[in-house]
């Protein structure tokens, strides 16, 4: 499970929260919220990263470090700022980075 950057606000409370996710499924993901509200919400694909991980570690270091910070962060965040956008799609094309 994966917690979005982004805070969503309950269409049926009002309540805001960060939601926990499993999966993306074209664009669109069931959240809960604090109160049990079941809703769905759109997940931008291009910015988000879910279930990423470095699977090539040897040219991953190559990078600079900077760089690599902020793709580590980027991972974590489960949010690709848009700076980063092409990098990580070349990243994922090479098969440095591999999401599911």
């Amino acid at each position: 499970m994966y917690s979005l950057a982004h805070i969503v606000k309950c269409p049926i409370c009002g309540i805001e929260f960060k939601p926990v996710i499993e999966s993306v499924k074209d664009g669109e993901t069931e959240v809960v919220c604090p109160n049990g509200h079941v809703f769905t919400i759109f997940v931008n694909n291009s910015e988000s990263v879910l279930d990423c991980e470095i699977r090539d570690w040897e040219r991953f270091g190559l990078l600079p470090q900077a760089t690599q910070q902020a793709v580590l962060e980027a991972i974590q965040s489960g949010r690709v700022p848009s700076d980063l956008q092409t990098l990580m799609r070349r990243l994922k094309e090479t098969g440095i980075v591999v999401c599911t």
